[in-house]
């Protein structure tokens, strides 16, 4: 069985309308587990913004350009995918058993096509709503 699926077999004549048949729409709360997975079968972009304001601007394009020169690690949006990746490198034990306790949940905020490319936009919880994402208790 494979892992990739196809957007073009969802129901919608648009991107928006697509995504929207997986549950992917503005103002949806969803899990970046669920983010990464769904990025991974679809083969669409992913990305979450640490900056809400910037997320919200909605300019993904510009945003592109704009930080082109940047590595992807010091940008304030990141791809799902490499921002779990970072994050399971600097904590590979307890990373996802904290994700298990205590899920990542982002806020769609744009859904769109960059040269063909289908992707979708969302901003990261502030530090402070994160408060309660510690050390998980282990218990033996």
């Amino acid at each position: 069985m494979s892992d990739k699926c196809a957007l073009n077999d969802l129901d919608g004549n648009t991107v928006q309308e697509k995504f929207a048949a997986l549950g992917i729409e503005p103002g949806a709360s969803i899990d970046i587990l669920e983010l990464q997975r769904l990025s991974r079968c679809y083969d669409v972009r992913s990305v979450v913004y640490f900056e809400e304001e910037m997320a919200k601007k909605g300019d993904l394009e510009g945003d592109d350009l704009e930080y082109a020169g940047v590595p992807e690690s010091e940008r304030p949006f990141i791809s799902v995918e490499a921002f779990l990746t970072f994050a399971r490198e600097f904590d590979p034990y307890s990373f996802d058993l904290r994700l298990q306790e205590l899920p990542i949940m982002i806020e769609i905020v744009m859904v769109g096509e960059i040269r063909g490319r289908p992707y979708f936009t969302g901003v990261m919880p502030f530090l402070d709503e994160l408060e309660n994402f510690e050390e998980p208790e282990i218990s033996g």
